[in-house]
């Protein structure tokens, strides 16, 4: 046993004394950097090498930016710039408003109430979780304000989660129902 001990001692003290990478270990190396090898400093800075160069580039590069203004557009007769901020007063032009789909989940009668602010053509559609058309609910033109709709869905659609999307002139509006 004492053997064994006294093995283990010794490998604990020449792991401490030795260097941690002996394999492919050189005292050439620990001597110095090889001379024969150094690399040229490279400068990580730009400089200008022209006879005649401006003098605004010894202080470094100075651009000037014009802003762009864009005149009237011939094409569409407007000036708007685009990436503009829509102002204020378009977020109020919605037609469509107060979408409500219920009960959720759905057994076998789907109730919709919704708001529109003008005479409209409105198209109610089921679709699938992959954006299939399942079936169209209602397509008619309708007066503004107020409506209610119940529609009978037991026979048209099996158990699972669909989409109803009420669609407005160009506004669509989804909501995600569960079918019983």
């Amino acid at each position: 046993m004492n053997g064994y001990l006294r093995f283990l001692v010794l490998f604990i003290v020449l792991g401490i004394i030795m260097p941690r990478n002996t394999y492919g270990y050189n005292s050439s190396q620990a001597a110095g950097p090889d001379t024969s090898k150094v690399k040229a400093k490279v400068s990580a800075k730009i400089t200008d090498t022209r006879t005649n160069k401006p003098a605004y580039l010894k202080n470094g590069v100075k651009v000037n930016f014009i802003p762009f203004k864009p005149g009237k557009d011939a094409f569409f007769g407007n000036n708007t710039i685009m990436g503009s901020p829509k102002p204020v007063a378009l977020s109020s032009e919605k037609i469509l408003n107060n979408v409500k789909v219920y009960p959720n989940p759905i057994s076998d009668y789907l109730n919709l109430t919704y708001s529109i602010k003008r005479d409209v053509n409105v198209t109610i559609k089921i679709m699938d979780v992959l954006g299939n058309e399942i079936t169209t609910l209602f397509a008619e033109r309708l007066t503004e304000g107020e409506h209610s709709n119940s529609f009978s869905i037991a026979s048209r659609i099996t158990s699972g989660f669909y989409f109803i999307r009420v669609s407005v002139g160009s506004e669509i509006i989804t909501k995600r129902i569960s079918v019983l």
